[in-house]
Formats: C-alpha cells, structure tokens, sequence
C-alpha cells in the first residue's frame, strides 16, 4: 500500500513540476525607458512588433531610425522612440534591409517608401501624451511595427 501512494505522489509530483517548466506567459511587459538592446515581441497598438530597442530622442530635432529585415524578421531599430510631448523630430528612415520597406503614419498623412539601400526624411511630432504607432504597410503583419511614445 505505501509502495502504491508512493508511485502515485512520484508521478503527481513529476507532472507538476513538467507542467510548471512547460507553461508560459502571454504578458507584454512595458518597455524600459532609455535604451535597450530589444528581442523578442511587444504589443503596439494592438498588433505583435518585433522588439528591436527603446531609444530617447529627446530634445533632439533629428534621429535615424532603420527599417530592415535579417533571419529575425522585419522590424524598425528602435522599435520604440521616445521624446517629449509636442517635439518636432525630423526622421531619417534607413532601409538598411534587401527589399522595399514602407514607412507610414496614419494619424498624420505619412506614407513613403524606401528601396535598399536608400534613406526618405520625415518630419513627425510626438503626441501630446500617449503613443503614436508607426509601420511598414508592407510587411506590418510580419511584425514591422513601432512607436513614437512621449517618455
């Protein structure tokens, strides 16, 4: 009989803990602020981004930001771009990748494509408050996502 409770209490106890290291999380945590190397996916808007970094952009009047892809996706580097509320930031998008990007901003009319290789200006500004989601109308339901967040 205490063999049998044995094996069972062994097997309960090896299920648990299998279950406990199988298991995973759904949660997106917040960005850190300043910056950060990124991996991974975060939540922008309502889509899945691929996570390339935070930057701070601010006080400044200019900042590059890439659109690329490589063996991990497509993404923007940073992912987010941080700067203050109302700042005018002129953005030097760099397709750093092997095919067309697009970078666009729906809340304020942008919409430019960028070949290899090439760079386009864009001058934006940051939300009073809160985020503003920018994509690549080409590939943003691979992931090609970021923000412009006032930090």
């Amino acid at each position: 009989m205490h063999t049998r409770t044995f094996v069972l209490f062994s097997v309960a106890a090896v299920a648990l803990i299998t279950l406990a290291a199988c298991s995973s999380s759904s949660s997106t945590a917040a960005p850190a602020s300043g910056s950060s190397s990124g991996s991974g996916k975060i939540t922008i808007g309502s889509d899945q981004a691929n996570d390339h970094g935070t930057e701070d952009a601010t006080g400044k009047t200019t900042f590059e930001i890439e659109a690329t892809n490589d063996s991990s996706g497509y993404f923007f580097k940073p992912t987010i771009l941080q700067g203050s509320g109302g700042q005018s930031i002129t953005l030097e998008i760099k397709n750093d990748g092997s095919v067309l990007h697009n970078f666009s901003i729906t809340s304020m009319n942008v919409n430019i494509n960028i070949q290899p290789g090439a760079s386009q200006e864009v001058k934006v500004t940051f939300p009073q408050t809160g985020t503003v989601e920018y994509f690549c109308s080409i590939h943003h339901a691979l992931g090609m996502a970021g923000e412009l967040s006032v930090a």
